[in-house]
C-alpha cells in the first residue's frame, strides 16, 4: 500500500502555532515573575523602613528608668500614682527606651491590676520600647526594716522603726535590689504627688553630663520625693548613713521614721558625693512657697517637674475630686503656673494614648508596652501577666 501523502504545509502551521503559544506562556510567566519580584522587593523595603523606623536613636544611650513606691490602696493615693504615671509616659525620652519600676506592698500590688486594665495601657503604641515592672515587696519588708534600724542604731541605740508610718517611704532605698544594674546606671525615684512637666531626656542629660558618678542627684531643697540615684552605688547610701551626722539633718524637725532624713544626713556629711539639680527640677511646694519666689514663670523659666507635697494629714489627691473640691491651694492660687500640674489629672487616658501614638516614627507601627510582675527581690519567681491582666 502506498504511504499517506506528506502534508508539509499543515505541519509547518502547527509548529508555528505551538511556538506562538510557548511565547505567550513565557511572556505571561515573565510578567508574573516581574510582579512577584516587585512585591518581594516592596515587602522587603517596607520591612527595612519599618526596622529603621523602630530603631532607638543611639544604642549607646542608657534607658531612662523611673521608680515608684506604693503602699496601701487608698483611692486618693492611687489616683495620684495614675497621674504621675501618665506624666512619665507622655514625657518619655524621644531617643531612649523607658523602664518604669513599681515597688508595692501587697495591697498596692493587687490594685495595679485594676489600674492597668482601666487605663488600657496594653493597647498603647509608643515611640520607643517601654516596659513596666511591678514588684510585690511584702516578702522583703522584714529585711528592709532590719536594715533601716541598723542604719540608725549607731546614732540612736534604742531606735525601732515605727510601723505606724508607711514602709513605702523606704522602698526607694532598696530599688537596686530589684532593678538590673546592667540595664542602666541611673534611676529616678518620684513620689506619687509629682508630675513631670518636661521631657525626661533633659533630666538625663543633666545627670550624665554634670556628675554621672555622683551617689545621687536632687535639688537644693533636699527633698527625696524626686531623686535620681546611681544604681551602681546605691548600697553606699545606707553604708555612709551609718557614719553620717543625723542630728544636723532636717533641722529641728528630725524625723527618724522618714527616709528623707537618711538622704539628708548623707548629703550633709558627704556633700561631694551628691549632685544638686537646677531649680527647675526641684519645684517643691514646701520649699518654694515664699513670696520672694513669685512670679514663678519668671523666676523659674525652665521647669521640669512640680511636687505638690505639704498636704498635711489628708489622704486625698492633691488635684481634688475633679470638680474643684479639695484642690491643693497652689493649684487654685497660681492657676497660670502650678495650676498646669492639673493637666495630667484631667487629661483622659484615651487622649493620652493618642498623644503617645502621635510620636511614633513615620513607617513604624510603634511598640506595645511590655508588663512584668514578680514577687520578692531580683531572682524571685515571676508572676505571669495573665494573673493580673485579664
Amino acid at each position: 500500500m502506498a504511504p499517506p501523502p506528506h502534508r508539509p504545509l499543515h505541519n509547518k502551521k502547527h509548529r508555528h502555532l505551538i511556538i506562538v503559544v510557548i511565547i505567550i506562556v513565557l511572556l505571561v510567566a515573565a510578567q508574573q515573575l516581574k510582579q512577584a519580584l516587585f512585591l518581594i522587593n516592596h515587602h522587603r523595603n517596607q520591612k527595612v523602613v519599618e526596622i529603621e523606623a523602630n530603631k532607638v536613636g543611639d544604642h549607646n544611650q542608657s534607658p531612662v528608668q523611673v521608680a515608684f513606691g506604693l503602699s496601701g490602696n487608698n483611692p486618693g493615693f492611687l489616683a495620684e500614682f495614675e497621674v504621675a504615671l501618665k506624666s512619665v509616659l507622655l514625657n518619655a525620652p524621644l531617643e531612649r527606651k523607658l523602664s518604669i519600676h513599681i515597688l508595692a506592698d501587697q495591697e498596692a500590688f493587687v490594685s495595679l491590676k485594676g489600674i492597668f486594665n482601666r487605663t488600657e495601657l496594653s493597647t498603647w503604641q509608643t515611640r520607643n520600647p517601654t516596659e513596666i515592672h511591678a514588684y510585690d515587696v511584702m516578702p522583703d519588708q522584714p529585711q528592709m526594716k532590719r536594715e533601716i534600724e541598723d542604719v540608725h542604731k549607731p546614732h540612736f541605740p534604742n531606735y525601732s522603726l515605727d510601723l505606724r508610718h508607711t514602709m513605702g517611704a523606704f522602698y526607694r532605698l532598696f530599688v537596686d535590689r530589684y532593678v538590673s544594674k546592667t540595664a542602666a546606671n541611673h534611676i529616678l525615684y518620684m513620689d506619687t504627688d509629682v508630675v513631670v512637666m518636661a521631657n525626661l531626656e533633659a533630666l538625663w542629660r543633666l545627670v550624665e553630663h554634670q556628675e554621672p558618678n555622683a551617689l545621687f542627684h536632687w535639688g537644693k531643697a533636699m527633698c527625696s520625693g524626686f531623686v535620681v540615684m546611681n544604681l551602681q552605688r546605691m548600697k553606699e547610701i545606707l553604708t555612709l548613713a551609718k557614719r553620717s551626722n543625723f542630728t544636723a539633718a532636717d533641722g529641728s524637725k528630725l524625723d527618724l521614721n522618714s527616709d528623707q532624713t537618711i538622704y539628708q544626713a548623707v548629703n550633709i556629711s558627704y556633700p561631694n558625693e551628691v549632685n544638686v539639680l537646677p531649680p527647675g527640677w526641684d519645684m517643691t511646694v514646701t520649699e518654694i512657697w515664699q513670696s520672694n519666689n513669685h512670679p514663678y514663670d519668671k523666676n523659674f523659666p525652665n521647669v521640669g517637674m512640680l511636687h505638690f507635697n505639704g498636704g498635711g494629714s489628708t489622704k486625698e489627691a492633691y488635684f481634688g475630686d475633679g470638680n474643684g473640691t479639695g484642690e491643693h491651694n497652689f493649684i487654685t492660687t497660681f492657676k497660670d503656673t502650678w495650676g498646669n500640674g492639673k493637666f495630667y489629672a484631667t487629661l483622659p487616658w484615651e487622649w493620652a494614648r493618642y498623644q503617645a501614638m502621635s510620636l511614633v516614627r513615620p513607617g513604624s507601627k510603634g511598640h506595645s508596652i511590655q508588663f512584668f510582675f514578680s514577687k520578692g527581690m531580683q531572682g524571685a519567681v515571676n508572676v505571669s501577666e495573665s494573673e493580673l491582666l485579664v
